[in-house]
């Protein structure tokens, strides 16, 4: 592309005498916004690559996807409110272990955890990490093993 437009909600786009109204963009505006940023020379693959990601970016943004984008981030909000007393409330700490946790097996799941008792970055009070982190962790769908399996490994 030869320019480079960066918009704000509602903007207007002038090019060529051509005027684009950027409040709202569904499926059908999508050749009319790329149009617009082309020039009458401009390649064919190019402009298909850019309705490709512009088609993509609008899915992105369905309600559905948003929905679910909200419902996610507040049951994320609510995991970590769960965790921080176990991480001595230091909500930096929490982020980082559900990070290192996400796709790990659960033997490595159970290393980290003694690793971070033994570094005071979990607590050990009133044996939290037996119990409670297993069953706010099982309840999240990050660890899936028993709370048995988990005692056996946790020390």
């Amino acid at each position: 592309m030869s320019d480079t437009y960066h918009y704000e909600d509602g903007a207007i786009h002038h090019d060529h005498k051509k005027v684009l109204h950027i409040d709202t963009v569904n499926g059908d505006d999508v050749g009319k916004l790329i149009s617009a940023f082309f020039k009458e020379d401009a390649e064919e693959a190019e402009y298909e690559e850019v309705r490709g990601q512009i088609e993509d970016g609008l899915r992105a943004c369905s309600p559905e996807h948003l929905r679910s984008a909200r419902k996610s981030e507040k049951d994320n909000t609510e995991l970590i409110e769960k965790l921080k007393p176990i991480f001595y409330n230091n909500e930096e700490d929490v982020r980082l272990f559900l990070k290192e946790i996400s796709g790990m097996k659960p033997g490595d799941v159970t290393d980290l955890v003694n690793r971070w008792v033994n570094d005071k970055r979990i607590s050990n009070y009133g044996y939290s990490r037996k119990g409670v982190l297993w069953e706010i962790l099982n309840d999240a769908g990050l660890y899936a093993k028993s709370r048995q399996n988990w005692n056996r490994r946790v020390d």
